[in-house]
C-alpha cells in the first residue's frame, strides 16, 4: 500500500475532559453542587476568558477512583451503595452540563478505591504455619513465589506475617460487583461490565470525532494484600481483535486504565510498563490514566529500534483531600485538544492542566491554569503522527487479507499462511514480516533465498545467512556472504557472528 494513495482522519479540533480520583477524603468531602458549580465556571473562564483559549470538551474520560470505598467489611455494602449515588448525581450532573446530556460521550472506568475488600477478605483463608515451614523450621520458598507471582492465588500478609490463599474465586470476582452495578445503571442498560477479569474492558467509539477509546481495567489481582495494578492479558488481546475494523477506518486510537505505570523504588502499587508495550503494538497512540494523584506526560517507546511510542497523560485527584495529595501538589485535572491541520501529516496534541488554588477552600474550589512539572507552564503540545485511512477498495482488500493471514499466523498455520502471502505484493512491509516469520518457524531456507534476494532488514539478511550455512555448496555459500557484505554495515551482533560461521566454512 502506498502511502501517497491514501487519506488521513478528518476531525478537525477534539477536546477531552480528563478527570480521574473523584474519592472524597473524609473530613475534606466536597459536596456535588459546589464541584460541578466550580467546573462550569473554569469551562467558562478557559473557553472565553483566558489565553490561549481551550475548547469546551466534546469527550470525558473519568480515568477510575469513582469513590472512596469502605475497609469496614460489616458497612461495606451500604457505605459503597451510598457513595455510588452521590458519584452517579455527579457525573449525571457532568454530561448535563458539559455532553448536553450524552452519556455516550463519557468513559468510566475502575480504580482500587472501586475494588470492594470485603470480597477480597471472605474469599481468602489463612495458610497454616505447618504448611509454609519445612521439617527445618525454615520457609519454604514456592510459598514466597507463589506470592509474588502474577496469577497466583496465594497472598502474604505484613499485618500478621501470614501467608493467604483465594480458595472462593466467585467470591473473589465480586470484588467489583458494585462498581458493575453502578456502570450499568448510570448508561442506563446500554454498556454493561463485567466481574469476569477476561471480560473487563470495553470499546467506545466515535465516527464523528473519528477516534475510538479503548477502556481497561487495571485493578486485576487487586486486593486488600496485593496493591499492584494490572491488566488480564486476554482483555487486551480482544481489544486487539475489536480493534482491526475500526483501525481500517482509519481511526486515532486512545486507551484509558487507572494505575501509574511508574513507581518509587519502595513502591508496588502501580502497573508494569509491560502493558504499554502491548498498547503501542495495537497501535493506541495516546493513553490516560490517574491514581498516582499528580498530573504528568510521559513519552513510552515500543523499543529502541523501532522507536514507536504512544504519549500518556496523568491526571491528578479531582476530589481528594490534603493527606492524598502529594507534596507541593493540589487537586488537579486535564483538558487534552487533539488539532488536526489539514497542511501537515501531524496531530498537535496540546495538555492542558487546571489546578486549584491554593487559596480556595477544598469544599469550594476555584480552578486555574496549573503547572506542568516543576516547570512554570499550564500547558504543552506535542506531535503525533495521523492514521491512515485505505482510500480504495483494493486497499481495503489487501488490509483484510493481511488480518487474516496474521491470524494464520498466530494460530501457527505457517504453511498456509506462507501460501497466502505469496500471492500478495512483497513490497508491503508488513507482508515481508509476516513471511519471514513463517519462513523462520518452518525453517524454509530455499524460500527465503528466493523471497529475500535483496534482504531490506537485519531479519531478512540473519534468514538468508541461516540460509548459507544449510548448503554444502561453497560457490553458494559464497556468493550469499557476499552480497551480505555488500549491503550497508550492521551493529547486529548476530549478523557478524553467522557471517564469521559462513566464512569459516568457505576456506
Amino acid at each position: 500500500m502506498c502511502p501517497n494513495k491514501t487519506k488521513t482522519m478528518t476531525n478537525s479540533n477534539l477536546s477531552i475532559l480528563h478527570i480521574s480520583d473523584l474519592h472524597r477524603s473524609p473530613g475534606e468531602e466536597i459536596s456535588n453542587i459546589p464541584l460541578l458549580h466550580s467546573l462550569s465556571e473554569d469551562k467558562e473562564r478557559y473557553s472565553l476568558r483566558e489565553s490561549p483559549k481551550i475548547k469546551p470538551p466534546d469527550i470525558i474520560i473519568v480515568s477510575g477512583d469513582i469513590i472512596r470505598g469502605s475497609i469496614d467489611p460489616n458497612s461495606s455494602v451500604d457505605e459503597i451503595k451510598k457513595q455510588y449515588a452521590e458519584a452517579t448525581e455527579f457525573l449525571n450532573g457532568l454530561v448535563n452540563n458539559f455532553l448536553g446530556g450524552d452519556k455516550k460521550r463519557i468513559v468510566i472506568i475502575p480504580g482500587n478505591h472501586d475494588v470492594d475488600w470485603k470480597f477480597s477478605k471472605e474469599s481468602m483463608e489463612k495458610i497454616e504455619t505447618s504448611e509454609v515451614l519445612d521439617s527445618k523450621r525454615e520457609l519454604k520458598w514456592e510459598f514466597l513465589n507463589q506470592a509474588i507471582a502474577r496469577n497466583s492465588a496465594t497472598r502474604w500478609s505484613w499485618k500478621d506475617l501470614s501467608f493467604y490463599k483465594i480458595n472462593n474465586l466467585d467470591k473473589y470476582h465480586k470484588r467489583i460487583e458494585a462498581f458493575a452495578k453502578f456502570y450499568s445503571e448510570f448508561y442506563e442498560g446500554e454498556r454493561q461490565y463485567s466481574i469476569d477479569p477476561k471480560e473487563q474492558y470495553d470499546v467506545f467509539d466515535y465516527p464523528e470525532f473519528n477516534i475510538t477509546i479503548t477502556a481497561f481495567n487495571s485493578c486485576y489481582n487487586n486486593d486488600h494484600l496485593r496493591l499492584i495494578g494490572d491488566i488480564h492479558p486476554e482483555c487486551i488481546a480482544n481489544i486487539g481483535f475489536k480493534l482491526r475494523e475500526l483501525q481500517k477506518k482509519g481511526r486515532l486510537v486512545l486507551a484509558t486504565w487507572h494505575h501509574n505505570t511508574k513507581g518509587f523504588p519502595y513502591d508496588w502499587n502501580y502497573m508494569n510498563d509491560s502493558c504499554l508495550k502491548n498498547f503501542i503494538d495495537l497501535g493506541i497512540s495516546i493513553g490516560f490514566h490517574g491514581h498516582q494523584h499528580n498530573a504528568e506526560l510521559i513519552h513510552e517507546f515500543n523499543d529502541v529500534i523501532e522507536q514507536k511510542k504512544m504519549i500518556v497523560f496523568s491526571a491528578g485527584t479531582l476530589c481528594g483531600g490534603r493527606n492524598e495529595l502529594p507534596t507541593g501538589i493540589n487537586r488537579q485535572y486535564n483538558i487534552i485538544e487533539i488539532e488536526n491541520k489539514a497542511d501537515s501529516p501531524k496531530l498537535e496534541v496540546t495538555l492542558h492542566i487546571r489546578e486549584k488554588t491554593y487559596s480556595s477552600h477544598f469544599s469550594n474550589p476555584i480552578w486555574t491554569a496549573g503547572r506542568i512539572d516543576s516547570k512554570n507552564i499550564s500547558h504543552y503540545t506535542l506531535e503525533i503522527e495521523k492514521p491512515i485511512i485505505p482510500n480504495n477498495i483494493q486497499e481495503l482488500n489487501e488490509l483484510e487479507k493481511l488480518m487474516n493471514i496474521e491470524q494464520l499466523v498466530r494460530n501457527k498455520e505457517f504453511d498456509d499462511a506462507k501460501a497466502e502471502l505469496l500471492k500478495l505484493d512483497l513490497k508491503n512491509g508488513f507482508a515481508r514480516r509476516l513471511l519471514l516469520e513463517c519462513i523462520v518457524e518452518t525453517a524454509d531456507y530455499n524460500l527465503a533465498l528466493e523471497v529475500f534476494a535483496d534482504p531490506e532488514t537485519d531479519g531478512e539478511i540473519i534468514a538468508n545467512l541461516n540460509a548459507a550455512l544449510q548448503f554444502a555448496d561453497k560457490k553458494k555459500r559464497k556468493e550469499i556472504v557476499k552480497k551480505v557484505r555488500s549491503l550497508p554495515p550492521s551493529n547486529n551482533p548476530g549478523i557478524q557472528e553467522l557471517l564469521n560461521k559462513n566464512e569459516l566454512l568457505i576456506l
